[in-house]
């Protein structure tokens, strides 16, 4: 079944409706729902769609050809020659009509014929623009796409009409897929899973959270057991390399010469291979809010939440699982842990309905930019963090958010400003927001309304504030 992406549906069949020629080029990380979602736009139109193989360019060509012959209905005609031939022979037959034209997997092709890319800028410039083609370009590998496709290097540059990188559901967007749980376990499976629609799917609403874990991760037949290695294998030369920089940063490696000890390798080799990681979505390059780039405080992290948890759950513990022990693993490793997992996944919550908001004008004011920061206090001499910090360059929030089973107290209004007055100059007052997924005391409450300029959101809130 179909879920979400309306928004990006819309806006593939505006573009259609226009009847001209259009390049449209889709990319983002495997498993998104790039497919999904060109399926659902071409199924009520005329559509040849062709997902190419990792094979050579020869065989790629003949099965295109196979599935372009057979669209038309020809069957007395051979494989064409050349791409360019039988490009032109669906203009051809095109003319005026409108025709989807899917080439899904698309570096796939680019990269066994270095030409494609240029004989396809010239099919464009001299033959296609004139039609009603509508052509989608689509790939995984970000970075090709991005650079070989997009960027001002490529015979492409300048030709394409639309371009869209999908990106996974966030957790209201993910909560479709997960009726019938309760607000807290839709976050938990967020928090194992992120936003991904394939993995999204997989869960059983007659099962519990605890079963659906077990099923999905912790047996050696598993669908998810293996699920990271397997992405890498289909993305990355060097898989072993890439695994071992993931595992370095997943047990606490967080800057590039401690990863480097970690790995065994140097820490500019380290840069290259997180470089391709965030490529894909897996690793984030992170520095202290207001910061540069540059900066010497910069760290990486893990950001899909699926690597997050195989990484820190299931493959330290692939010889208990092997062994037929998940039920140790689920008890020892796992639920003791899980809320402190949590911790980052209900940050990234936090952030997305604080952007959401923020774009319905619902805050105090517009916001800008937002992020985390860490940074020393300079009386204590010791390192403190903030959670989220949105600004608009004038005015500030900042936010505490607590993953916890009990109301939140007092006290942790009290560092927050605490820590507001390290982060700003003193004649400052920022706006607070404490995000708690249990509540608040009454004091604190109080407190709040007493202090001013303080906003208090729980989970159930936050829910309610998004239907």
């Amino acid at each position: 079944m179909f879920h979400g992406r309306e928004r990006e549906l819309n806006e593939l069949n505006r573009l259609y409706r226009e009847n001209r020629f259009q390049l449209f080029v889709l990319y983002g990380r495997r498993r998104v729902g790039k497919t999904a979602l060109l399926k659902e736009f071409c199924k009520d139109k005329p559509t040849v769609f062709y997902s190419a193989e990792i094979s050579n360019d020869k065989l790629n060509l003949e099965k295109f050809s196979a599935q372009v012959l057979r669209h038309y209905g020809e069957t007395g005609l051979r494989s064409f020659s050349a791409w360019e031939n039988s490009l032109e022979f669906i203009h051809e037959r095109q003319k005026d009509e409108p025709l989807v034209l899917v080439f899904d997997e698309f570096p796939y092709l680019a990269e066994k014929n270095r030409a494609f890319l240029s004989m396809l800028q010239h099919m464009i410039d001299h033959r296609l623009q004139s039609g009603k083609i509508f052509l989608v370009l689509c790939g995984s590998y970000v970075g090709f796409m991005e650079r070989d496709v997009l960027g001002a290097k490529s015979p492409l540059f300048g030709r394409r009409t639309a371009q869209l990188r999908l990106k996974p559901f966030d957790y209201p967007e993910s909560r479709a897929f997960l009726s019938g749980f309760s607000p807290e376990e839709q976050c938990m499976f967020y928090g194992a899973l992120g936003g991904i629609p394939l993995y999204l799917g997989k869960v059983d609403g007659k099962k519990t959270f605890r079963d659906n874990l077990v099923d999905l991760f912790l047996r050696p037949t598993s669908s998810l057991y293996e699920e990271p290695i397997f992405l890498l294998r289909e993305e990355l030369q060097q898989p072993g390399v890439y695994n071992a920089v993931i595992e370095a940063i997943a047990s606490g490696a967080s800057k590039a010469n401690e990863i480097a000890g970690k790995t065994g390798e140097t820490a500019a080799k380290c840069l290259k291979y997180i470089h391709v990681l965030s490529e894909l979505g897996i690793v984030s390059k992170e520095t202290p809010f207001g910061e540069k780039e540059s900066s010497r405080k910069t760290i990486y992290n893990a950001v899909d939440f699926l690597f997050r948890f195989w990484y820190r759950y299931v493959a330290p513990n692939r010889t208990l699982i092997e062994n037929d022990a998940w039920q140790i693993v689920w008890e020892n490793k796992i639920a003791p842990d899980y809320s402190n997992h949590m911790g980052a996944v209900f940050e990234q919550i936090c952030k997305e309905y604080l952007l959401r908001q923020n774009s319905r004008e619902k805050l105090p004011f517009l916001f800008t930019s937002i992020g985390r920061w860490w940074g020393s206090d300079p009386k204590t001499k010791t390192q403190t963090e903030i959670d989220l910090v949105a600004s608009d360059g004038t005015e500030y929030l900042i936010c505490e958010c607590k993953w916890r089973n009990e109301k939140m107290k007092r006290n942790v209004l009290a560092e927050l400003r605490a820590k507001a007055e390290i982060f700003l100059p003193a004649e400052k007052k920022p706006w607070l927001a404490l995000f708690s997924k249990s509540g608040f005391t009454d004091t604190v409450r109080q407190e709040a309304k007493t202090y001013g300029h303080v906003l208090l959101f729980t989970l159930d809130g936050m829910i309610s504030g998004e239907e």
